[in-house]
């Protein structure tokens, strides 16, 4: 038992001794391969925009944008490799910015914003956004909580302790669109460093070197985030994979950021569509693993929730598996090698004798899913009105023949005729 006990210590206290800020201030390049996506929020509103300007006339956007310079400027000189969303007071689309933060492959995102209030000038203090439910985006969190502390520390707000970090739910029911349409690859935030509204606030976001203090606080929270590692879960599946057998446990290699397994074993979560399954915490090899539940469906998604023994939570990035029954389905990858399948198909269930109910069924199910395939692999084929022609009529016919009650699919089925396909 000794000769394991002794080499997990010794990593343990190899691990700690290189951690901190101390572990950073050594280091010209800490933040060396990571990839950082800061956004500046809003840009060139003033034409239609009146609400984004504090009473003196500075405007939000210009804020957030010589901030974020200032920031991009301390995070390159750290080594790392940082995407500006814009550069210039430009209007970038929300699903753009989104876009390029995951081209960049991000393992953060940062928007920078600044806060407003139309009915009261008094208000000002700090706030960190982040997408979803706080249970579902730990990272985020974690991130978030880091930031509010930093611009608590070195910040001046009129309300400091009034801040907090909140669910951007709380704004809009589905969430802001940049935080929603990234959170399935990287962590990531909305901050508001004050309101541009208060006077005393704009005073001071006007202050170019005000601007760069809160850049310092960003890069602060920034380097103390990362320098507890990153954690992340990696699926330990076959190469030639293809598709998931849920008779077999699912695996996942965990990292602790350092290149070793030290997580909390209490925080473990596996997650498959959304369930939780009962985890396993192999702690020598550092694997994580679970039975999954058998299911019909063609795709099962897991997500892995766990902490390292720094504090910082793995980014539950969905992993996504074929099942059997969805490599069946998708026999082919052509939407008119579907389609002439299903012709072909057609023509053999009309041939078999309809006394020979088992192999007229089987040819109709074949039929019907061949056809439903590709309106899946194209779903405007110059074929599709035909194939859901074809497929009202296929599932009349399974309704007479297996003496089904398939009213409801019908329905659907002709009401996607009359709505999406009209003559």
């Amino acid at each position: 038992m000794l000769k394991h006990i002794f080499p997990v210590i010794f990593s343990l206290l190899f691990l700690v001794s290189c951690g901190g800020t101390d572990f950073l201030a050594n280091h010209d390049k800490p933040l060396q391969g990571l990839n950082i996506t800061i956004d500046p929020g809003h840009g060139a509103t003033r034409a239609y925009d009146n609400f984004r300007v504090g009473p003196a006339g500075e405007r939000e956007e210009w804020i957030n944008l010589r901030v974020a310079k200032y920031l991009t400027k301390k995070l390159t000189r750290a080594g790392a490799d940082v995407l500006l969303t814009r550069a210039g007071d430009r209007d970038i689309s929300l699903g753009g910015r989104a876009t390029l933060a995951k081209r960049h492959q991000s393992d953060l995102l940062v928007s920078i914003h600044h806060n407003g209030s139309g009915n009261d000038p008094d208000i000002d203090l700090p706030i960190v956004y982040f997408f979803g439910p706080a249970s579902k985006n730990p990272a985020s969190v974690d991130f978030g909580h880091i930031l509010l502390a930093e611009m608590r520390k070195q910040m001046v707000f009129e309300q400091p302790s009034a801040g907090a970090v909140y669910s951007d739910h709380l704004i809009y029911s589905s969430g802001t669109s940049i935080l929603r349409n990234t959170i399935e690859l990287m962590p990531g935030v909305i901050g508001e460093g004050g309101f541009f509204t208060n006077p005393a606030g704009e005073r001071r976001l006007r202050s170019r070197a005000y601007n760069k203090l809160e850049a310092e606080v960003y890069f602060q929270a920034i380097l103390t985030y990362f320098d507890r590692g990153l954690p992340t879960a990696t699926p330990v599946i076959p190469d030639s994979l293809k598709y998931l057998d849920l008779n077999d446990r699912v695996q996942f290699q965990l990292d602790d950021g350092f290149g070793s397994h030290f997580f909390d074993g209490t925080s473990f979560e596996i997650f498959q569509n959304g369930e939780p399954l009962k985890a396993a915490w192999d702690e020598m090899l550092g694997i994580l693993s679970a039975a999954p539940v058998p299911t019909q469906e063609q795709q099962v998604s897991f997500q892995v929730f766990g902490r390292n023994f720094k504090g910082n939570s793995i980014h539950p990035v969905a992993f996504n598996f074929l099942t059997e029954t969805g490599d069946l389905w998708y026999s082919v990858d052509s939407w008119r090698t579907a389609f002439q399948r299903a012709d072909s198909l057609l023509l053999a269930y009309n041939s078999v004798d309809s006394s020979d109910v088992p192999e007229k069924t089987r040819l109709l199910d074949e039929t019907l899913h061949h056809y439903q395939l590709s309106l899946e692999l194209q779903i405007v084929h110059p074929k599709a009105r035909l194939a859901e022609v074809r497929i009202l009529d296929l599932l009349e016919q399974k309704q007479k023949l297996l003496k089904l009650d398939l009213a409801e699919q019908l329905n659907i089925q002709r009401q996607i005729l009359l709505e999406y396909y009209p003559q």
